[in-house]
């Protein structure tokens, strides 16, 4: 009476397969996949249908802080700030105040597992100087790459109608993340990040609960659907599948499971593979991309509010909302590993306008000012306010190891540390708490 792991496996495939075909026919949603070592294309429908990426842009924006890292203009402990652009973007985002600073590396981390939309605007200004310079680098580096279908305005991937992509650019540019920098490539198998008491699980619930996927980002507006590229690795082979427009995000992840276990037993797509490359993709006759708002969030369905709750809950595990895993070997998993940290810099607080390709703020709330800039601010050319003076050229010293600076704060402490030992006449009022606001 017993039945095969084998056998299991296969009713399964098959299954999700048929769901899959059936979810395709009915939103007739654009999908590919590519065999990352060769970039030959094992499968695709419409995948030169331009699309809306939505919050699949980030990858873009990640490979364009990569290409600033690579060329020396940033590093990974760079200070970025939190600007009262970035503070205004609409959710998914970190909601740090106005002035907060990041550094990239905990910024990349935000972006892809959180999908923050803050703080995709604060890399595009740290890293550019402005939103717009840094779409137009995120436009070179998609004709470098051969990516026709696409166009960029922003970097997180919020509503904007010129702003456009196809599953087969999308495949292009996860492949260039891949061969290229795969030094990131951890960046995006990370499951949860932690800031403060917060916690903050990735959207792609293929990390969870597939074998061997390890990324990439998944994506959501109403106008595009629940979008998805995942990577996943097999016996040394490394698959990128890309769904556009799927109608919820259990038929995302299905039809990406079904394509993965697909093409995983076709053995074509190496170097010698007669199969095109994704470039090599003829363009689509469709002159634009299809507005599936009503099939993602139908006032049904209860609209966008609960259609990016469902998004949320396809990978919180015991939440009411979630999908009961399936019973199967392949998507049973729900293990986590535990949250990586990030937050606020914390580290010497150089003004970050003293630092390379980062702009001067001009709308950043002034400071109040307390009295006339003391002597050495004045020689290192930082106003009363505390931000920088343009018309001075900056020396900003670092505060660990400025002597000044430092005679200063050795000062400050011996006054703090003679008043603490007086006692106090009055009993001490309890001090304020501050509380901190994560937004």
């Amino acid at each position: 009476m017993g039945i095969s792991n084998r056998a299991i496996t296969a009713t399964l495939v098959a299954g999700l397969a048929f769901g899959s075909a059936a979810g395709v026919a009915r939103a007739s949603n654009p999908t590919i996949v590519v065999d990352a070592a060769s970039g030959r294309v094992l499968q695709q429908q419409d995948a030169t249908r331009p699309w809306y990426p939505a919050s699949l842009t980030k990858l873009m924006t990640a490979y364009t802080v990569f290409k600033a890292i690579q060329a020396g203009r940033v590093d990974l402990g760079t200070p970025i700030v939190i600007s009262p652009l970035a503070a205004r973007q609409a959710p998914s985002k970190m909601g740090y105040p106005v002035g907060t600073m990041v550094t990239i590396d905990d910024a990349l981390k935000m972006l892809v597992v959180h999908s923050a939309n803050d703080i995709a605007v604060a890399l595009a200004e740290g890293v550019s100087g402005s939103v717009d310079a840094f779409a137009a680098e995120m436009n070179a580096n998609s004709r470098a790459l051969g990516m026709a279908q696409s166009q960029w305005v922003n970097p997180n991937g919020l509503p904007d109608p010129r702003q456009i992509t196809s599953a087969r650019d999308m495949a292009v540019m996860a492949d260039a993340i891949i061969t290229q920098f795969p030094q990131y490539a951890s960046l995006f198998q990370i499951q949860t990040i932690q800031s403060g008491s917060r916690i903050m699980r990735t959207h792609n619930a293929l990390v969870y609960r597939y074998p061997g996927a390890d990324g990439m980002k998944t994506g959501f507006i109403c106008a595009a659907g629940f979008n998805v590229v995942a990577t996943a690795t097999r016996n040394g082979r490394k698959l990128i599948t890309v769904i556009m427009g799927a109608p919820t995000p259990k038929d995302r992840t299905n039809q990406a499971v079904a394509l993965f276990e697909a093409n995983y037993t076709n053995s074509g797509g190496g170097f010698f593979s007669k199969a095109p490359l994704a470039t090599q993709l003829p363009a689509s006759a469709y002159p634009g991309p299809t507005d599936i708002r009503d099939i993602a969030c139908s006032r049904k369905k209860g609209g966008s509010g609960a259609a990016e709750s469902a998004d949320t809950a396809e990978v919180l595990p015991g939440s009411p909302a979630a999908p009961a895993p399936e019973p199967s070997p392949l998507l049973a998993s729900w293990v986590t590993a535990p949250p990586i940290a990030v937050g606020p810099y914390l580290g010497p607080r150089r003004p970050i306008y003293s630092l390379p390709n980062t702009p001067i703020l001009a709308d950043l709330p002034p400071k109040p000012a307390k009295g006339p800039a003391s002597k050495l601010a004045a020689k290192k050319g930082v106003t009363a306010t505390g931000y920088a003076d343009p018309g001075k050229p900056l020396a900003v010293p670092d505060q660990l190891t400025d002597p000044k600076l430092n005679k200063g704060r050795k000062n400050l402490k011996k006054t703090a540390d003679s008043k603490a030992k007086t006692p106090a006449k009055t009993p001490a009022k309890p001090p304020k708490r501050k509380v901190h606001h994560e937004g």
